[in-house]
């Protein structure tokens, strides 16, 4: 598989928290920034899926395509990067870290490449933070355009080869619940500043 380019999600509308989440500091950067940065440290190339919003300095920004939601933002890279496998992480997810990214990444070069790559954990998939080859973007693109905009049911396709990334090879880089803590909410900001 080709490598992949990466993916800051930041597109959302933050309703729950009542802010723009991609502009929220962590330490001197925001957390479009944060996660652009990981994602550099894997992919040769990192876009923003900010809805045009131009939110990261120094990255492209590109619209969202079809749909709504993180499927949007996912189609809007699919479709300016055609033919290439995205390495996407949502900007709300903190914690994730970059060791995490590198073995998502890796394991497209192991054996059979398979479509999609998500991790699993406690019966949840983490479809923000997941890698997705050309097959699982074209199936996404589909679904989009019958109106399914859930990214975890990509999973129930049965075109496509899905690689789940769980037990020992992810609970090695830390406690799933801690990998994915998902900054949605005031007490969820709260908690996380808190440390």
């Amino acid at each position: 598989m080709v490598t992949p380019t990466g993916v800051v999600l930041a597109g959302g509308a933050s309703t729950r928290l009542g802010r723009d989440k991609a502009l929220l500091a962590a330490g001197d950067e925001t957390l479009a920034a944060r996660a652009a940065a990981k994602l550099g440290a894997v992919c040769p190339e990192v876009v923003a899926a900010d809805a045009a919003r131009s939110l990261v300095p120094g990255l492209p920004s590109l619209p969202d395509g079809p749909g709504r939601g993180p499927a949007a933002g996912i189609l809007g890279a699919a479709q300016a990067r055609p033919g290439h496998p995205l390495l996407v992480l949502a900007c709300d997810l903190p914690e994730v870290p970059i060791a995490l990214l590198a073995a998502l990444a890796g394991e497209a070069k192991e054996g059979p490449a398979p479509d999609w790559i998500v991790p699993r954990w406690s019966g949840r998939l983490e479809p923000l933070c997941a890698l997705y080859a050309p097959a699982a973007l074209a199936a996404l693109a589909r679904r989009v355009a019958a109106g399914h905009f859930a990214l975890y049911e990509l999973a129930e396709d049965p075109s496509l080869t899905v690689r789940y990334f769980e037990g020992p090879a992810l609970s090695r880089f830390g406690p799933p619940e801690v990998l994915f803590f998902n900054l949605n909410t005031p007490a969820d900001l709260a908690r996380w500043l808190r440390g």
